[in-house]
């Protein structure tokens, strides 16, 4: 197996004395006022607002998609792109789980011990080079992995994808895309953020109602990834993806599911790689 590319590892009270009651109190009125428009501008609304009942409802099926899956286990193959470099990882290995927690691991053979483990949970992103002992610790907190895979997608957003769902993003109103309302497959769901526009597009299949792409933007209208889900595997009641490729900037990173399962909870611990004990 070829060694680990280096992407992964390395984005005044005097004032106011004159101040009448009447005044103050106006002042004050005014700074709820104010303040309360900033929660909404920081996306903090209580309430979102949807172009129609049924996008309401297929959103709605589109989020609670394998409500009961706590965690999963897989194996397939990884393809990473980075700055027109291909890197192809055949024997991999993968277990998540709620909230949003991922561990890989990249094996030199089949059932073999693994070459390079990558672990990422809330807050930390760990690794270890099996080969030579080498130890990575990052804290991540709400941070993409970027400075460590070619795509700014975060660890929880990634397990969402492989659970069956579109990642999480913040926004308050929902409406479908016009200009594919009709006949066009896939249907195209716009994420809506007040003073931000579109931060947000889904894209899901008239015929099965899955969602089959998602493309998330930053504050400037620019996107960030997009992530498309090209088949789906029925297992034990649930609805896996079986190829998802994500594209940004920077590179693209595709998943190849050669299997999938659903998996009963597991620990915290299995997400975060302890370093290496000395001799």
């Amino acid at each position: 197996m070829r060694s680990f590319p280096t992407h992964f590892l390395e984005h005044r009270h005097n004032f106011f004395r004159p101040i009448r009651p009447v005044i103050l109190s106006l002042l004050l009125a005014f700074t709820a006022v104010f303040f309360s428009g900033c929660a909404g501008w920081r996306g903090q609304s209580t309430e979102i607002q949807y172009d129609s009942d049924g996008t309401r409802q297929l959103m709605g099926r589109l989020m609670m998609a394998n409500a009961g899956l706590e965690a999963f286990r897989g194996k397939g193959r990884v393809l990473v792109n980075s700055q027109g470099t291909l890197h192809t990882y055949n024997r991999t290995a993968w277990v998540g789980a709620k909230p949003g927690r991922l561990r890989f691991a990249f094996q030199s053979m089949p059932g073999g011990p693994p070459v390079f483990s990558m672990s990422c949970d809330e807050l930390w992103l760990t690794a270890l080079n099996h080969a030579d002992g080498k130890y990575y610790s990052r804290q991540l907190g709400d941070n993409s992995l970027s400075r460590f895979l070619p795509v700014q997608i975060k660890c929880a957003d990634l397990c969402n994808l492989l659970m069956g769902r579109p990642p999480q993003v913040t926004y308050d109103s929902v409406r479908v895309d016009p200009q594919t309302k009709h006949d066009a497959d896939p249907i195209v769901i716009l994420l809506q953020r007040r003073f931000r526009g579109t931060v947000g597009r889904i894209s899901v299949s008239r015929d099965t109602g899955e969602f089959c792409a998602v493309e998330l933007l930053d504050v400037h209208g620019n996107r960030l990834y997009a992530a498309r889900v090209d088949a789906m595997l029925s297992i034990d009641g649930y609805r896996m993806p079986a190829n998802i490729k994500l594209t940004g900037p920077d590179g693209s990173i595709e998943l190849d599911v050669q299997r999938t399962w659903p998996s009963a909870s597991v620990t915290k611990d299995v997400f975060r790689i302890a370093p290496p004990q000395p001799d």
